[in-house]
């Protein structure tokens, strides 16, 4: 305690430039903090744009369905979903089907013909999986299943110029090989933020669809929904197997280039860090240099009435560590708060940039954090590891020198 009480006192004995030091330290953790939370909250508005929009975190689906979308590889719409909602870990599972068809929109020398991708879905348990419900900008939402409803993407419904209200006439083939045809009533229209994917996007009510394309009691994928994102691929590994041969594929195997940003990410948060980290070490090594060169002869006279420089060396290493600790203690504090702040009170860009659509996501235009547990605990440990390592060099300088070498030189 005694030595603790030394070091304490010793910073404080030029209060400046300690207070300069610790603020750097400061200002560099809370930075860092903050700019790692951004950067991971760009990263996750990515994953929340594919999953939850649209895609959900998991698919269960027929051997490789997911390859090629052939409207024959099904699997049973039965009791599975009832099975999977009993996991903890599960919010929501939806069944859906998909199919193709060519939609047709007026009459006469105003009609207009364009291909659409048909999603089925359930529109209950979609709201489970996918926020889709949040993005009808005209009209409202299917509200059943089996009804005669649709909503058409946004650049879709630009294609066919169709307004809600409007009737749009389906052909596609069936499962079975037949001509597939039915009218749907526009019931709204959908933006999900992605262009290419809003020109062929249709959603009707899957019970329709699976009259339409013979596939009564049959769907093409189970989405489900987990309530944390990063759960996704150990789920699908612990339950692959548990449902027969059909496949458990998790977001980031079918999205696969948001899947290779997260682990490049782990790598450019290594390098961004240690830049950081590298200009801290200059400026806590400078402070630990000065202080010793000021010290130099009361070390020597403490040295030569009796303590040992052992305990000298200790008494630097302990003034580094609660510099660094103090600081990064006070730092970290700062870094958190205005991480969980920019949480909730994000920065929106869009005055100056517009949303960037890459692999079937959407980059908004904003900044907001992502309070990760490592991205706020690692800056605070590293500095104070860093403040301990940096005091290590004079203290092991101050080591090597004679009490009598020292009290010469000063």
């Amino acid at each position: 305690m005694l030595l603790v009480k030394l070091g304490y006192r010793n910073l404080w004995r030029n209060r400046r430039r300690t207070l300069l030091t610790m603020l750097a330290t400061s200002v560099a953790t809370a930075l860092l903090i903050l700019t790692l939370g951004i950067y991971d909250g760009m990263l996750w508005d990515m994953v929340e744009g594919a999953t939850e929009l649209y895609h959900g975190h998991v698919k269960i689906t027929a051997p490789g369905y997911l390859d090629n979308y052939q409207i024959y590889q099904t699997i049973p719409d039965d009791g599975l979903r009832n099975e999977i909602m009993a996991d903890p870990r599960v919010v929501g599972a939806a069944g859906r089907v998909r199919g193709y068809a060519l939609l047709s929109y007026a009459r006469g020398e105003d009609s207009r013909t364009n291909p659409a991708e048909l999603f089925g879905i359930d529109p209950e348990a979609e709201r489970t999986v996918t926020v889709l419900h949040e993005h009808v900008t005209e009209g409202s939402f299917i509200d059943d299943s089996s009804g005669n409803q649709m909503l058409l993407g946004k650049g879709l419904a630009k294609l066919l110029d169709a307004a809600v209200g409007g009737e749009v006439v389906a052909m596609g083939q069936g499962a079975d090989g037949s001509i597939a045809a039915e009218i749907f009533t526009v019931a709204g229209i959908i933006d999900t933020n992605d262009p290419g994917r809003d020109s062929m996007l249709a959603v009707v009510g899957k019970k329709k669809l699976q009259t339409m394309f013979v596939l009564e009691g049959r769907i093409h994928e189970l989405s489900i929904a987990l309530r944390r994102s990063l759960e996704a691929e150990s789920w699908a590994e612990r339950h692959a197997g548990m449902f027969g041969d059909l496949e458990v594929t998790p977001w980031n195997t079918f999205l696969p280039q948001i899947g290779q940003i997260l682990e490049v990410w782990g790598t450019m948060k290594l390098v961004f860090a240690l830049i950081f980290y590298f200009a801290v070490v200059l400026v806590s090594a400078n402070t630990m240099y000065m202080a010793l060169l000021e010290r130099m002869r009361e070390f020597g006279i403490m040295a030569a009435i009796g303590l040992r420089q052992r305990l000298l060396s200790r008494l630097v290493v302990l003034e580094g560590f609660i510099m660094s600790g103090i600081a990064g203690i006070a730092g970290g504090i700062v870094g958190i708060a205005f991480s969980f702040y920019f949480r909730d009170h994000y920065i929106d860009l869009s005055r100056f940039i517009s949303q960037i659509t890459y692999a079937e996501t959407v980059l908004q235009p904003r900044l907001r954090t992502y309070p990760a547990l490592g991205n706020m605990l690692m800056p605070v440990v590293v500095i104070v590891v860093l403040g301990v390592i940096v005091a290590l060099f004079p203290a092991r300088r101050l080591r090597r020198h004679k009490p009598v070498d020292v009290l010469r030189e000063v």
